[in-house]
C-alpha cells in the first residue's frame, strides 16, 4: 500500500482553462486516495472556488509576477504549516515563486508540469529554473517532452503523464433542445464548433475563414465560437464581420457547460497554429463521440489519428480545413465511426484513473529518492 504524502499543487491562473481543471481534477484524485493534498492559488479565483466545492484544502496566495517575495513568503509559511513534501507546479509564473520558496527553506521534492510545446524561453536562470531546480517535470504529451529536449532539458528529467478526461461528465449525450432554441440554430442546420481561448495561436482566423469557405457550398451550416473574452476577441470578431459571416457565427463566451454543447456539435474543430500540449477540447469530443478535425500541431495527433479517431490537417490552410470539416458534414457514417473509435481511444489513455495512478508512482518514486 503506498503511504499517504503531503503534497501541494499551484497554478496562479485566475480564469478557467483546462490547465486549471486538470490541476482540479488531480488534486481531487489524490485526495480520494488518502493524499493531503493542498491547492495554492489566487484568492477568488475560479480554481479556488471549484476546489473548495470539491472539499480540497485551499491556500489563497496572491501572486503578483515571477519575483513576487511577498508570495514567497507566504508559500513558505504553507509548505511549514502543511510540512509538504511533494511541491508540483503549474504554469511558469508560480513555478519560479515556489522554487524560491523550496530553494530558502525545507526543500521539498519539486515537480513541474509542463502543458505547453513553445521551446523554453532564454533567460539567465533557465538551467536552474527547469534543469538544476527541479526533480521531474511532467509533459503532458510526448511533443512537449520533445520540445523540452530541444531546450537542452535532460531526457531523464522528464517524463510524459497524459491529462485526463471526465468520463462520467464527458459522455455520449443527446443534443438539447433547449439550448439549440436558446442559440437560435435551426433544426435543419449542421453545426461546427471551436471551443478555445480566443487567442493568436488558437487558429480563429483560420477557423473563420474556413467557415466563409463552407458557407458557400453549405449555406445551412452554422458555427459556434465558444472561449472567454481576452485582448484578442474583438480581434476574431472584426474577422467574421470581414468575412460576412457574423451572423452565421455564433459567439457563445466562456462556458463552463460545455458538456451542453458537444452534442450539438457534428464536428468538433481543434485549428490551432502552434504551442499546443494536449488540448482538453480533442478529448472532450471523442468522449462525447463527436468526430473531430484537428491541426497537426503539438500533441494533437497523439488524440487525433487520421482517419482512424478524426481528420489530421496542416496548420494554417483554411482550404484544407474547410475540406475535412466538409467531408465529416457530409459522409455521416465515417463521422459516427470516428467518433465511436475516439471514445474507446479516450476510455482507454487518457481516464482520470490514468493520470492519477501514474503522477502518485512518480511522487512516491521520487520521494524514495531523497
Amino acid at each position: 500500500m503506498n503511504r499517504p504524502l503531503r503534497i501541494l499543487q499551484i497554478n496562479s491562473g485566475g480564469g478557467w482553462s483546462g490547465g486549471q481543471y486538470q490541476v482540479l481534477l488531480l488534486s481531487k484524485g489524490l485526495a480520494e486516495r488518502g493524499h493531503h493534498v493542498v491547492v495554492v492559488t489566487p484568492p477568488r479565483s475560479a480554481l479556488a472556488e471549484k476546489a473548495s466545492k470539491a472539499g480540497l484544502i485551499v491556500e489563497p496566495v496572491p501572486m503578483r509576477g515571477q519575483w513576487d517575495l511577498s508570495a514567497v513568503l507566504r508559500l513558505r509559511e504553507v509548505m511549514k504549516r502543511h510540512r509538504i513534501q511533494i511541491l508540483n507546479t503549474h504554469k511558469p509564473k508560480p513555478h519560479t515563486l515556489a522554487l524560491m520558496a523550496a530553494m530558502t527553506s525545507q526543500a521539498p521534492v519539486v515537480v513541474a508540469t509542463r502543458r505547453v510545446s513553445f521551446p523554453l524561453r532564454r533567460h539567465p536562470f533557465r538551467w536552474v529554473k527547469w534543469v538544476a531546480g527541479v526533480d521531474k517535470i511532467i509533459a503532458v504529451a510526448k511533443s512537449v517532452e520533445e520540445s523540452l529536449i530541444h531546450s537542452n532539458v535532460p531526457a531523464g528529467k522528464i517524463v510524459t503523464i497524459y491529462g485526463a478526461i471526465d468520463l462520467k461528465r464527458f459522455r455520449p449525450a443527446s443534443p438539447d433542445p433547449a439550448l439549440r432554441k436558446e442559440l437560435g440554430i435551426d433544426e435543419s442546420a449542421w453545426v461546427v464548433g471551436k471551443v478555445a481561448a480566443h487567442r493568436p495561436w488558437k487558429g480563429y482566423s483560420v477557423f473563420l475563414e474556413a467557415a466563409s469557405t463552407i458557407l458557400k457550398e453549405e449555406p445551412r451550416v452554422r458555427f459556434l465560437a465558444i472561449g472567454g473574452k481576452s485582448d484578442y476577441y474583438d480581434e476574431t470578431l472584426r474577422l467574421a464581420r470581414r468575412f460576412s459571416i457574423e451572423k452565421q457565427v455564433i459567439f457563445t463566451g466562456f462556458r463552463d457547460d460545455v458538456e451542453r454543447f458537444y452534442p450539438l456539435m457534428n464536428v468538433s474543430v481543434n485549428c490551432s497554429t502552434a504551442g499546443e500540449g494536449l488540448p482538453g477540447v480533442l478529448r472532450e469530443s471523442l468522449a462525447m463521440e463527436v468526430p473531430v478535425v484537428a491541426t497537426d500541431v503539438g500533441g494533437n495527433r497523439e488524440v487525433v489519428m487520421d482517419g482512424q479517431t478524426g481528420r489530421l490537417v496542416p496548420p494554417n490552410d483554411p482550404a484544407t480545413l474547410a475540406r475535412a470539416i466538409l467531408s465529416l458534414l457530409r459522409d455521416r457514417g465515417t463521422a459516427r465511426r470516428l467518433g465511436r473509435q475516439g471514445r474507446s481511444l479516450v476510455e482507454e489513455r487518457f481516464s482520470i484513473e490514468a493520470m492519477v495512478t501514474r503522477t502518485e508512482a512518480l511522487y512516491q518514486s521520487l520521494l524514495g529518492d531523497q
